[in-house]
C-alpha cells in the first residue's frame, strides 16, 4: 500500500514538473507574442483614424478603438492565466 502511494506521488510530481516546464518555456512567450500581435493589429486597423488622415477629427475615436482592442486582449490573457492557475492548483492538491 505504501509503495503504491509513493509511485502515485512520484507520477503526479513529475506531471507538475512537466506542466511548469511547458508553462515557462512555451506558454509565457506565446502569451507575450499574442499581446504584442494584438496591439499591432489594433494599431493597423485604426491607423487612419489615429493619424486623422482625412482631417475629420477621428483621432480620439481611433485611440478609443485601440484601447478597446487592448482591453479585450488583457481580458483574454487574464482568462488564460486563471485557467493556468486552476490547473496548477489542482496538481498541487493531488499531492
Amino acid at each position: 500500500m505504501n509503495t503504491i502511494l509513493t509511485v502515485i506521488l512520484q507520477i503526479s510530481g513529475g506531471l507538475r514538473t512537466e506542466v511548469n516546464t511547458f508553462l515557462s518555456e512555451y506558454a509565457v512567450p506565446v502569451i507575450a507574442m499574442l499581446l504584442i500581435v494584438g496591439v499591432g493589429i489594433g494599431v493597423v486597423m485604426n491607423y487612419d483614424k489615429i493619424i486623422d488622415r482625412d482631417g475629420q477629427g477621428t483621432r480620439k475615436e481611433g485611440i478609443v478603438n485601440l484601447l478597446w482592442v487592448v482591453g479585450y486582449i488583457i481580458i483574454g490573457l487574464a482568462i488564460i492565466a486563471a485557467v493556468i492557475a486552476l490547473v496548477n492548483s489542482k496538481l498541487k492538491m493531488s499531492l
